[in-house]
């Protein structure tokens, strides 16, 4: 079961790096993009190796499911700030 940790431990560096790509790498878009988050969480996730004794950023289902949490994590933001912006327009009327 170290593996499940090891795997929650990759969430929070996803979003950071969708953070962090979002705010900075504004001239490129969606899988220029996500190219960057999955590079970024590439980079980090030798922390979460030593942590669960095992190599998974060389796996292809591994990458591939950082691509999937990527876009559910941006698809969320996109839906919350598009509600945040209707709520503030309907308040405004």
């Amino acid at each position: 079961m170290r593996w499940v940790a090891g795997a929650l431990k990759l969430f929070p560096l996803i979003v950071t790096a969708v953070n962090a790509i979002e705010r900075f790498a504004t001239t490129k878009k969606g899988s220029e993009k996500q190219d960057e988050a999955v590079a970024m969480v590439s980079d980090l996730v030798p922390l979460v190796e030593a942590s669960i004794g095992r190599d998974v950023v060389n796996d292809t289902d591994v990458q591939q499911a950082i691509r999937k949490v990527i876009d559910a994590v941006v698809a969320l933001q996109n839906v919350v700030r598009d509600v945040v912006a209707r709520r503030a327009g309907a308040a405004g009327r």
